[in-house]
């Protein structure tokens, strides 16, 4: 039989087809998935990227709100679902993102210290893919690392204090770009030369140190005192402290505060509560204080040779240190923060320790000694004592000699203080009666608060025997989370509802349901004067105490006493970024919107509204 013809391929023909169609599938195929799959990882990355930003911005915010000293450490970082102290809080979410199978987080270490004092902040973010079958099972993961180097100014920072009663009353803003603008009291030339004159009362730009372009941090003294200090990068020098107006031997303009050559300043701590001290940072991890030293406070294993100016600062001697380190030599210590207020001057040491020098006479110094009376303090710093020897995050000095307490904060979120009872800041009795004190004091440092706390607020009182209170901001996730207050409240300030002293703690302070929080980005978070300013995680800024000038903010009576806290009143829809408190009769408050807002007494034009 024959066959006809087929018009076609021949099968071999159509096999070699055939492999070379599938191949070029299979290519086609492998290429969609190839894009598919880098389409995928290039989303994933970018989710890990986010989470990482998200652990940066997180890290920058506890920076601020502890005044730029990172409080958690590589073993408890920083995640999503933790506290600033890197405790954990069960009430905060334990991924950044998650959605089916897909979740974020971030992981950042204690930052390490760079150039000019900054910060290196390293932030890890992840993305975990877990498997359908069992989300415990994680089948991919992406990671993504990035940094910044945070510094002072990062935002904008504000300051405010009182001088006398009648003059020494100025606010300050900086600004993120470094500029920094005054108002208020020109008295002493705080703010410029004289054809400034004695009062301004609309900011302006406040003119910098020859070589100087940028302001990094600015200080403002206290009542007793009229002194602006700043911290900013001089073009030939590097970083350099600078102050002016009244007090520290200055005169005239700008004086910088004298480090040998080579050395730069990396922070500074101003007082002026009665006593006018300033004590610098160099970059050689060494503290430096200038001004009167009563008491033996500025450190410098002496009270001779009166007061020492900022042109010649003396070396606070941790290398004298006695007690010393727990183990190692006191030779060997280096400074990581600097506190000084009234007649003591404090530092945390390298072996985050705290080290002081001043007032003993009940103990103050925490060392399980007393001096003989309140004018002969111990002029050799020396370790506090604090039980179990834990390390040591904030240190909190009161405003006037008459409340001779030394407050420590630790890692664990507990506060122990050393001292007097007399105000009622220890919560009780019980102590040591050899040191004379009315009702007992604590040359060893005893715990006053449990665990939970991570901020402390040293409260002065303008009173007739100045006076003294603390608040502690308790933040983990129990019920008594907020603010809690003790001491003295002769304008109700702790926010009792009364005007009574309080000698067992109030709180947490009722401030209509919003959860009590404390932000601020200076020094002066740690300081307030005749009234208590707190902010809420919500924003809004919340007051008690002293109101004879409407320093309060919130419209109420301008009388003397006012024992409840109440809102601010704040224009619509802005919300607070810091305050500044520390003047007994004007309140400053940053808000988020870039601006400041003053309320109070404005004798001084220091309301900076123009009048």
């Amino acid at each position: 039989m024959l066959f006809k013809k087929q018009e076609g391929f021949a099968l071999p023909t159509l096999l070699i087809a055939s492999v070379i169609m599938l191949t070029v599938l299979l290519a086609s195929v492998t290429a969609v998935s190839s894009i598919t799959g880098g389409i995928n990882s290039q989303y994933y990355n970018q989710l890990a990227r986010e989470a990482a930003e998200s652990g940066l911005a997180n890290a920058e915010t506890c920076l601020r709100y502890n005044n730029y000293s990172p409080t958690w450490t590589d073993a408890a970082p920083l995640r999503p679902f933790t506290l600033c102290t890197g405790a954990t809080d069960p009430t905060f979410p334990v991924y950044v993102f998650q959605s089916g199978n897909v979740r974020t987080t971030f992981t950042v270490k204690r930052p390490t210290v760079g150039e000019a004092g900054s910060l290196n902040i390293v932030s890890e973010g992840t993305v975990q893919i877990t498997r359908t079958s069992d989300p415990s099972q994680i089948a991919r993961s992406f990671t993504v690392t990035v940094g910044k180097a945070s510094r002072y100014n990062d935002a904008p920072q504000i300051a405010g204090g009182a001088g006398w009663k009648e003059s020494g009353h100025n606010g300050y803003m900086l600004a993120s770009t470094g500029i920094l603008y005054g108002w208020g009291d020109n008295t002493h030339q705080q703010l410029g030369d004289s054809s400034l004159g004695t009062i301004v009362s609309t900011p302006i730009q406040v003119g910098l140190p020859n070589g100087v372009s940028r302001v990094k941090k600015v200080f403002n003294s206290g009542q007793g005192a009229t002194i602006l200090c700043i911290l900013a990068n001089h073009s030939s020098l590097g970083d350099q402290a600078y102050c002016r107006g009244l007090g520290l031997g200055l005169s005239g303009g700008w004086q910088r505060f004298g480090l040998s050559a080579g050395l730069t300043a990396k922070d500074l701590s101003l007082n002026g509560y009665g006593v006018d001290t300033a004590c610098v940072i160099a970059s050689d991890n060494q503290a430096y204080c200038a001004g009167e030293n009563y008491s033996g406070g500025l450190g410098d294993a002496t009270t001779a040779g009166g007061a020492p100016p900022i042109s010649t600062p003396r070396k606070f001697r941790l290398d004298l240190a006695n007690p010393g380190p727990v183990s190692g030599s006191a030779a060997s210590l280096t400074v990581k923060k600097v506190f000084t207020k009234d007649r003591f001057t404090c530092v945390i040491a390298s072996d985050d320790q705290a080290y002081c020098a001043g007032d003993n006479n009940q103990g103050q110094l925490g060392r399980n000694n007393f001096s003989t009376n309140i004018w002969i303090g111990n002029s050799v710093p020396g370790r506090a004592l604090v039980p179990g020897n834990p390390s040591i995050t904030d240190i909190a000095l009161p405003h006037h000699s008459a409340a001779p307490n030394i407050f420590y904060m630790t890692i664990n979120s507990d506060v122990f203080t050393s001292g007097g009872t007399g105000t009622g800041t220890t919560s009780g009795t019980g102590g040591s009666t050899a040191c004379g004190a009315p009702a007992g004091c604590f040359p060893i440092p005893k715990s006053v608060t449990s665990t939970g706390f991570s901020r402390m607020l040293s409260i002065g009182e303008q009173g007739s025997d100045s006076r003294h209170a603390m608040c502690y901001v308790a933040t983990d996730a129990a019920s008594d989370s907020g603010v809690w207050c003790i001491g003295s409240n002769l304008y109700g300030q702790i926010g009792s509802g009364s005007c009574a002293d309080t000698a067992g703690y109030y709180g947490p302070a009722n401030l209509n349901g919003e959860e009590g929080d404390y932000i601020a980005m200076g020094p002066e978070a740690l300081y307030q004067m005749n009234s208590v300013a707190i902010i809420t995680k919500q924003g809004n800024v919340y007051t008690a105490g002293d109101n004879r000038y409407g320093k309060l903010g919130r419209g109420g009576v301008l009388q003397g006493c006012n024992p409840t806290f109440g809102r601010v009143q704040l224009p619509a829809g802005v919300k607070a970024a810091a305050v500044a408190n520390t003047d007994e009769y004007t309140m400053y408050i940053l808000g988020d919107d870039g601006k400041v807002y003053s309320t109070g007494r404005n004798n001084n034009g220091q309301l900076g509204n123009g009048t």
